[in-house]
């Protein structure tokens, strides 16, 4: 196993991939939003956030460790930097040594600009952040020039690291959900996010990655702050989840899938696997017990601040639960899909068998 401490990784470690990059939202992000929000990033900078691995809040919108940190860890690095807390002193070569990540929560596929002419508020919590994905790709760039100085440099920087592209796109609905759109006007906009992520895979082949990892997006209709703002719509009667809302997140999916297809086909050196965080997820709430869930609250959030606001009083083991706030997931359930992307069945080939053959 892995330990947490923040020592380089011993030189046998992790041959595999020199370095990890992310970009996302608030599933994948380590401390990007509080960063640029420092003055209104709402409940995440106090506890019970990150109680249970770091013991204080640290950014990260669970009670412990995320996805990415647990992709980290079995890579071999220290938990590497959101970008927008790298420390100026450092030079790049040390501060990037083993990537970094780019995701901010509420972050979007879909431009800012793009919201704001549909006339939505950019400003209400939680805002619409001016870090979309394509800004993202953006201040990857920085740091890839930082990085490397020559072309032949570049594409060697590209060809050795692990790209995670995702999870994205959630929140080009979610925004629009909390400001009171229907799933009609939601619905037109799958097409457009889908092409954004499009694009910047593209970005990233042409600048000469060579492994990437792009997330489909989870069962949104099962969540606790769906199942609070919609309570009288239809229920799956298999889970107990939104209807409605997991077909939309469904739609997204497909059409992910099948354009990650036609990427392939058009970049045949390129290894593109999408992530089935969906059917990953699924699996907690359709069998809460045998992945150590409680049945009883497997549709319930451990700490239901972003519904219940300052009255929420935190679950005594948030272990026993797949949702911690409503939105976002616990630490046990992060590791468990972390295992299903690291190990497989939800991503194939998994991470750990493309490292084990770059060995």
């Amino acid at each position: 196993g892995s330990t947490a401490s923040a020592s380089p990784a011993p030189a046998n470690r992790s041959r595999c991939y020199k370095r990890m990059f992310s970009f996302g939202d608030s599933l994948i992000d380590t401390g990007n939003f509080i960063v640029h929000y420092a003055n209104a990033s709402g409940p995440v900078l106090a506890l019970p956030y990150g109680e249970t691995f770091f013991g204080r809040p640290n950014g990260r919108w669970s009670d412990g460790r995320l996805v990415v940190d647990f992709i980290v860890e079995r890579l071999g690095f220290p938990y590497w930097p959101a970008y927008l807390q790298a420390a100026a002193g450092k030079s790049p070569a040390e501060e990037f040594r083993y990537g970094a990540n780019f995701a901010v929560a509420a972050a979007t596929a879909l431009s800012q600009e793009f919201f704001i002419k549909k006339n939505l508020s950019v400003d209400q919590f939680p805002p619409i952040p001016p870090y979309f994905l394509d800004v993202q790709i953006g201040l990857f760039n920085i740091v890839l020039a930082a990085l490397a100085s020559t072309n032949q440099e570049r594409k060697e920087v590209m060809a050795s690291s692990l790209f995670l592209v995702g999870e994205i796109g959630a929140n080009d609905y979610n925004h629009p959900f909390f400001q009171n759109k229907t799933v009609e006007w939601v619905r037109p906009i799958v097409p457009q996010v889908i092409r954004s992520i499009a694009l910047s895979i593209e970005a990233l082949i042409e600048l000469g990655a060579k492994t990437m990892y792009v997330p489909g997006i989870f069962p949104l209709g099962c969540t606790p702050q769906f199942l609070f703002l919609f309570p009288g719509d239809d229920r799956d009667p298999a889970t107990g989840c939104l209807r409605w809302l997991n077909d939309l997140v469904l739609l997204h999916n497909r059409m992910l899938k099948a354009t990650l297809e036609e990427l392939r086909r058009d970049h045949p050196g390129v290894s593109i696997t999408y992530v089935n965080t969906y059917d990953d997820v699924l699996t907690l709430i359709t069998k809460p017990a045998e992945n150590g869930f409680s049945v009883e609250t497997v549709l319930k959030a451990c700490y239901p601040v972003l519904n219940a606001g300052p009255a929420a009083v935190p679950c005594p083991d948030p272990s026993t639960y797949v949702s911690f706030d409503g939105l976002h997931m616990t630490e046990a359930a992060y590791k468990i899909m972390a295992r299903g992307v690291l190990d497989g069945p939800f991503a194939a080939p998994p991470i750990m068998s493309t490292c084990n053959h770059n060995c």
